[in-house]
């Protein structure tokens, strides 16, 4: 996804695919750039990573739930974080 910078705002340029098979190699591309920790990840990583999440969500999960189930788990951790934090900086003072 390009990013536009103006002297006022920035957005985003969506990615627009003509087809399957550029909506697929568009995909795969976010994943790599995704899993680039993994040192050159495969389909084999793909796969067992679609795997893990299968079993902690279920075959047939929508991927909306999985995001937002995904996504209520972070803010969570992040707010015992940050209440962790205020609590250290309140016995600190």
């Amino acid at each position: 996804m390009a990013m536009i910078y103006t002297s006022e705002q920035t957005y985003a340029i969506t990615p627009t695919y003509i087809d399957d098979l550029t909506r697929t190699i568009g995909a795969l591309q976010h994943l790599q750039v995704l899993m680039a920790a993994w040192n050159d990840p495969t389909l084999a990583d793909v796969a067992h990573l679609v795997g893990s999440m299968q079993q902690d969500f279920g075959p047939g999960e929508s991927l909306e739930h999985v995001i937002q189930a995904l996504v209520g788990c972070h803010l969570a951790s992040q707010m015992v974080c940050r209440l962790s934090r205020k609590a250290r900086q309140e016995i600190a003072i």
